[in-house]
């Protein structure tokens, strides 16, 4: 598009083999380009989150939280928080702003002076990776 001036008539027209390739980023929703004739595969990640991935993070954090040795008020809440997090996960529509609120209340954790060692630490870095745009652990 950049080479066609933003003009979609003039870049269609320079294909010949009458077979278009879109590449989208950040696209939370669906494309039918040229709406004849065409065959449409499409995933989206509303905001970049995988709510598969939610779940495989929230089932980590509860199996590792023994191992973390938290104080009890802690472990309590760092294990509702991950129960949360699947539970909205796997909500037909997952919403976005809880799923970040609640990883950044994990890394705050991750963060405290209560979490040492290298478990913390990957988990942390894990969290981020899963629920893009939380503070840096």
């Amino acid at each position: 598009m950049e080479h066609f001036n933003g003009d979609v008539s003039a870049y269609e027209r320079r294909n010949s083999t009458g077979n278009t390739t879109f590449n989208i980023g950040e696209n939370t929703g669906n494309i039918a380009a040229n709406s004849r004739d065409f065959t449409m595969n499409a995933t989206t990640n509303k905001d970049g989150i995988d709510p598969a991935a939610v779940v495989m993070l929230a089932r980590a954090l509860r199996q590792a939280a023994p191992a973390l040795e938290l104080p009890e008020e802690d472990a309590l809440e760092f294990t509702q928080l991950a129960t949360r997090l699947e539970t909205e996960a796997t909500n037909g529509s997952p919403d976005p702003s809880r799923l970040q609120r609640w990883g950044g209340s994990i890394v705050g954790i991750f963060n405290s002076p209560v979490v040492s060692g290298a478990l913390g630490s990957v988990l942390a870095a894990y969290t981020g990776t899963v629920l893009p745009g939380l503070p840096p652990a």
